[in-house]
């Protein structure tokens, strides 16, 4: 679980004591908000494998989430031979830049009114190896970093907040937080062919520890694990239509992730569900190592939230 450090001691009731501290009500309710928000969306703008886009949230105090990021992931060469039987590996490479803002509406207690947003920048890189079992099947056991930068800023909506503004900035509100994560990860995929259509099912899990290293505020420390269990299926149809030489495949994919630790705490849920359609064109052997180009879209929902993302569809073939 996320966890907050807290160096401020408070005893009374009130907005504010009378030594000018913040009342407990108002620590508590930060102490239960910072360490989940930033761990989640960190993880959500920082790994290539989460969706971006605008996410919108029907309950809770989350109230808004959009997200900006370029990256991905795959094998980087051909399989080659491993010396062991038949099977072969290949270099696994994955990365990603993205940003993100999210809005913390405090809905009860003692900041009921106020919003409290977060501005993270978040790069990954890391990689690994892909075992090729047989022609179909595969596990690919990866490590990635994150470097996550996060920036808060307290909006007062009301005299409450004006009073916790004034006496919380540079502490509670009004900061800013460097982390690291480091997120060991394990997929198995199978591959089957149908005539021209591909099937291809997966299942990825990854485990993601993250920590402050920096920060303004001397109250705000975060230390966190989260887990992440997505199980997929895409297909990928050609259909025969070509334009300007290139062939229209049309198909997408359809999966489930399961959140687990402070991603879960911070999303206020503990599953996301997606659905993506895309068209693209086929550049195989016609651009180097690219096997298509096109357009992709992705709507996703759960129980507090929906959203959507659109945007260029790459994939590469080596």
């Amino acid at each position: 679980m996320p966890r907050l450090a807290i160096g401020l001691a408070v005893a009374t009731h009130g907005v504010a004591m009378a030594d000018g501290s913040l009342a407990p009500e108002a620590v508590d309710q930060f102490s239960h908000t910072i360490g989940s928000r930033v761990e989640a969306v960190t993880i959500l703008g920082g790994d290539f494998g989460a969706a971006g886009g605008i996410y919108t949230f029907r309950s809770g105090s989350l109230a808004d989430l959009q997200i900006t990021k370029f990256g991905g992931g795959g094998d980087v060469a051909a399989p080659m031979d491993l010396g062991i039987g038949d099977i072969k590996w290949s270099p696994v490479i994955q990365g990603n830049l993205g940003r993100i803002r999210a809005a913390n509406d405090f809905e009860k207690g003692y900041l009921q009114g106020n919003t409290s947003t977060y501005t993270v920048m978040a790069i990954q890189f890391g990689g690994g190896a892909r075992f090729y079992l047989t022609d179909h099947f595969s596990v690919a056991p990866t490590v990635t970093g994150i470097y996550g930068h996060t920036e808060n800023e307290f909006l007062a909506k009301n005299t409450v907040g004006e009073v916790v503004k004034s006496l919380a900035k540079g502490t509670f509100v009004d900061w800013q937080i460097d982390t690291w994560t480091v997120a060991p990860a394990l997929e198995v995929r199978y591959e089957w062919i149908w005539r021209r259509t591909v099937f291809e099912l997966s299942s990825r899990y990854t485990y993601f520890h993250t920590e402050s290293f920096k920060t303004t505020s001397p109250l705000v420390s975060v230390t966190g694990g989260s887990q992440t269990w997505e199980n997929r299926m895409d297909v990928d149809i050609p259909t025969r239509l070509t334009v300007l030489g290139h062939e229209l495949h049309t198909g997408g994919f359809l999966s489930r992730t399961q959140l687990y630790g402070g991603i879960a705490e911070g999303l206020n849920d503990n599953h996301i569900n997606t659905v993506n359609g895309r068209f693209v064109f086929d550049f195989k052997d016609k651009l180097w190592k690219v096997r298509w180009i096109g357009f992709g879209a992705s709507y996703f929902f759960s129980g507090h939230f929906d959203g959507w993302s659109a945007g260029a569809d790459v994939r590469f073939e080596f």
